[in-house]
């Protein structure tokens, strides 16, 4: 086809033409090689930006204030409590201790200088950890029974002393508890529990492991409505959300459908931590709407349009993820074969980041004094560059993107100076969700959309005991043996660690 006759003749329209082309051959480009990095390369997003006199495209630089006056370091160093140092090997308080005493044989106890005995006035200490490797056991429970010999008109037997998780069912809570954490907590896939199964003795089938599950989640949803409330009445909200594949029974359908576990967690701020989890079988906006729909506070959230509902009425204040914002920036300057401006927004960004790690272990009071007098002055300068750079890039480009996204949701992406309480980022929700991208990646899916909620259920509990340094598999234990005792009410996580039915030690992580 020749085209030649359906090209305008005029030159400034022919160079406006070429122009465009060449603005998106080379947003075509940025696209390719994002993806190609997305694919292929490192995941970090870490990069030097103290290097601008490298920069070779004749951007300005901007000068980004001083880590802290020293003043202000030594200030901050007496107030901020000490930072943990870790080791290498870290012994639980309350850990089982053998004690082994080796004495001198009886011919070696007389000196051999003078020959008289000699007295013990000590010892040396070497210490090992043993491993002891699990068991099962079979615990048959025997009832007797009683009839009368006369008038053969009676029975009576005895009464269990506990009813068990699954009426008429082998597993027990230990057992049961151990399922829960192997698979939820550790992200073990059924069949890899079955092996470790069989080498304790039993052999369990996949399928009946999986109803097992789906049935004790049952018993814990009322526990799991309490924890709900409880994050709902704190006051500040983390949410996010990630995929969770949900197995397709249509026959016309050759993929799983793409559910979605919701994230609501509230941090240790103000009380001990709790992490619930919600399954919906699309990303739609109903579900953080139903969830959120009587919460009043603030919402960490990312800039996911479907949270715009509920800020509306005023009841909830959206604090959005600078972590977020920066990440544009990092996937622009990746696309840069030398440091430009998406490296100065990021210098801007490292120096917040600073201030938000030296102020850490302050009390509420203390964070948001800090932040009125460090960070804002910082933030009006970068929202300051952010209005100059903004109308010489592109819309279309990333730096244009990522600087219309952070002028976009300014407001959100500040609001946490305004509270002591609130995170520059939204990186706790981000890390709640470890322990599913681990599943998902040995399980794949689950089964249906009942198994999709009793993953939420069990995902809460797991993630919640590891927030309150509760050892899951005991708490879960105690739980599920007093599941069907209604006298009992089912502590939640945070409540267990203080329990003192809790065996000593065992509380721990």
């Amino acid at each position: 086809m020749n085209t030649t006759t359906t090209l305008p003749t005029d030159i400034p329209t022919l160079h406006l033409m070429l122009r465009e082309q060449q603005q998106l051959i080379e947003s075509l480009k940025a696209n390719l090689r994002r993806l190609l990095k997305w694919q292929f390369g490192p995941k970090s997003e870490v990069l030097d930006v103290d290097q601008f006199g490298l920069f070779a495209d004749g951007s300005l630089v901007i000068e980004v204030p001083a880590s802290e006056p020293a003043a202000e370091a030594k200030k901050l160093a007496s107030t901020a409590p000490p930072a943990e140092r870790r080791r290498a090997v870290r012994v639980l308080k309350g850990l089982p201790r053998v004690i082994e005493q080796i004495d001198v044989p009886e011919g070696e106890k007389s000196c051999p200088c003078c020959g008289e005995s000699m007295s013990s006035f000590g010892h040396e200490s070497s210490e090992q950890l043993h491993y002891i490797p699990a068991r099962l056991e079979v615990h048959e429970t025997q009832r007797l029974k009683y009839s009368c010999g006369h008038c053969h008109g009676a029975v009576v037997r005895a009464q269990l002393p506990a009813l068990p998780p699954i009426p008429k069912s082998m597993a027990s809570a230990s057992l049961l508890a151990y399922l829960i954490v192997s698979k939820f907590a550790d992200g073990l896939p059924l069949y890899r529990i079955a092996g470790r199964l069989a080498r304790l003795g039993i052999e369990l089938s996949h399928t009946l492991m999986s109803e097992w599950l789906v049935d004790c989640a049952q018993l814990l949803e009322e526990l799991h409505r309490r924890m709900v409330l409880k994050v709902l009445d704190s006051g500040h909200v983390y949410t996010d959300d990630t995929t969770l594949p949900l197995q397709n029974h249509d026959p016309a359908r050759r993929k799983t459908y793409e559910a979605k576990l919701w994230v609501y967690a509230k941090d240790d701020r103000h009380g001990p931590p709790l992490i619930v989890y919600g399954f919906c079988k699309s990303r739609t906006r109903d579900a953080p709407l139903t969830f959120l729909k009587d919460y009043r506070g603030y919402l960490q959230a990312d800039a996911y349009p479907g949270y715009d509902p509920l800020y509306l009425n005023g009841k909830i204040t959206e604090v959005a993820c600078n972590v977020h914002a920066r990440r544009r920036f990092v996937e622009a300057a990746d696309l840069l074969k030398s440091p430009g401006r998406p490296h100065e927004a990021l210098a801007f960004y490292k120096e917040l980041f600073r201030i938000e790690r030296q102020i850490k272990g302050l009390t509420d009071e203390g964070r948001l004094r800090a932040r009125q007098e460090r960070t804002v002055p910082l933030l009006t300068r970068f929202k300051a560059w952010l209005d100059n750079t903004v109308h010489s890039v592109l819309p279309k480009d990333s730096l244009g993107e990522a600087l219309h996204y952070a002028l976009r949701h300014w407001s959100a992406l500040t609001r946490f100076t305004e509270a002591g309480h609130l995170d520059a980022s939204n990186n706790f929700a981000e890390r709640c969700m470890r322990a599913v991208a681990v599943g998902r990646k040995a399980f794949l899916f689950v089964g249906s959309e009942r198994a999709g909620h009793a993953a939420a259920i069990y995902y809460s509990l797991a993630e919640s005991c590891k927030a309150n340094k509760v050892n899951p598999l005991t708490y879960l234990t105690y739980v599920l043996s007093n599941a069907r005792n209604r006298a009992v009410v089912l502590p939640t996580p945070d409540e267990f660690a203080t329990l003192s039915t809790a065996p000593a030690g065992e509380c721990a992580l």
